[in-house]
Formats: C-alpha cells, structure tokens, sequence
C-alpha cells in the first residue's frame, strides 16, 4: 500500500504533498506539468489564468508557472530563478494535486475491482466447464452400462483426471 492510500483528511494530503515538493525535484517537475496539463488550451497557449474553474495555475502564476512547464515538457534547463519561482509557488496548488491523486486511486482501485471480477467470471466458467464435462462422463458411463456416478471406479473419466491433478 502507498502511502498516500492511508489518508483520511485532507490535512494529511497537505502536509504530505507540501513536503514532496519541498524535498523531490523529481515530484516538483512532474506536478507543474500535471498542472500545467489542466490549464485549458487557449490558457495554455496565451499562458494566461482565463477561466476561474479551480484547476491549472492562478492569474498570477499563469504566465511564469506556464513558461516553467513548457521548458520543462521540453526537456529545455531551467535557470536558478525559474527553479526557485516552481519551488516556491507549486505548493499552494497541493490541493490540486490531491483531487488528481484521489482520481487517479479511484479509477486504478475501479480498474483492479473489475479485473479480479474478471478473473472470478473466468473461473466460474471453467467450474462450469469441468461440472458440464463431469455430467457428460457420468452420462457416457451410465449408456456403457457402468454404474459408478461418483468417479471412484477404474473406468471413470472422473477418476482418471483426479488421479492427473
């Protein structure tokens, strides 16, 4: 289990994040690109803040933090300053962060549910597989005249494939 997965209230998401991005330049850089990425893309293009709907950057980040992400997407050097304006700024947007988190757990915990349901339907259909050709066995030795229903006599189909398991 990741960390991340025991939260329970958003002052653990906070305190968590805030740190990340003050101690991993690694997290830092990958979140001003998934910022970045939730800027619309006319705001994208002018580098500017022009809707007020909660996600990418703030009017007075936009055009510095955009810059910063653009460089960044490009694989281009950041400057000093450029590095210390992200490190600075990146932090007020944790609760951001925290919303695509919790979206990408919901969507990964909804992708392994309906693998293992899956996984579960495929061996019910191999039970049901096996139970059909159990059927199928008795039947065939019940038209040879043998009488045994249970896989316990030395014909059986029944017997036979337990003794291989």
């Amino acid at each position: 289990m990741r960390e991340w997965e025991s939260f329970t209230n958003q002052k653990q998401w906070e305190s968590y994040l805030k740190n990340l991005l003050r101690t991993n330049d690694k997290a830092l850089f990958a979140a001003t690109l998934k910022i970045y990425e939730y800027q619309t893309e006319e705001e994208r293009n002018k580098a500017k803040s022009l809707e007020e709907n909660g996600v990418g950057f703030a009017k007075i980040d936009a055009e510095e933090l955009t810059a910063i992400a653009i460089k960044i997407k490009n694989k281009n050097p950041l400057t000093q300053h450029e590095y210390c304006v992200m490190k600075a700024k990146m932090p007020k947007y944790w609760k951001q962060l925290m919303k695509i988190s919790k979206r990408k757990m919901e969507i990964e915990r909804q992708q392994r549910e309906e693998e293992l349901a899956r996984e579960e339907e495929l061996a019910r259909e191999e039970r049901r597989k096996i139970f059909q050709e159990d059927l199928e066995a008795i039947q065939k030795c019940q038209e040879d005249g043998i009488q045994c229903e249970y896989g316990i006599c030395d014909e059986c189909f029944l017997r036979q494939r337990s003794l291989l398991v």
